[in-house]
C-alpha cells in the first residue's frame, strides 16, 4: 500500500491549529524572534542591495547604448 497517498488521503481539516501547538517556552521564544528579526533583515539586506545595484548600472547601461549607435547629424 502507498501510505504517501493514504495518508494524504485521510489528513483532517483541523489538523494543524494553534490550539495543537505546544506551548513555547520563554527561552524558545527568544530563539524564534531573533531568527525572526535575523531573516527579516537578511531580506531587506538583499532587497536594498539590489536596489542600490539597479541605481548604479542603469547610468552605465546608458553610456554603453549611446556608444553603441552611430552619430546622428541633426541640422
Amino acid at each position: 500500500m502507498d501510505n504517501y497517498r493514504h495518508d494524504s488521503g485521510y489528513t483532517s481539516i483541523s489538523g494543524l491549529t494553534p490550539a495543537n501547538f505546544k506551548p513555547l517556552t520563554p527561552e524558545e521564544t527568544a530563539t524564534y524572534r531573533g531568527w525572526r528579526r535575523a531573516v527579516v533583515a537578511f531580506y531587506c539586506a538583499v532587497v536594498l542591495l539590489g536596489g542600490f545595484a539597479l541605481i548604479v548600472s542603469v547610468p552605465a547601461a546608458h553610456r554603453e547604448m549611446a556608444q553603441a549607435m552611430p552619430p546622428v547629424n541633426v541640422p
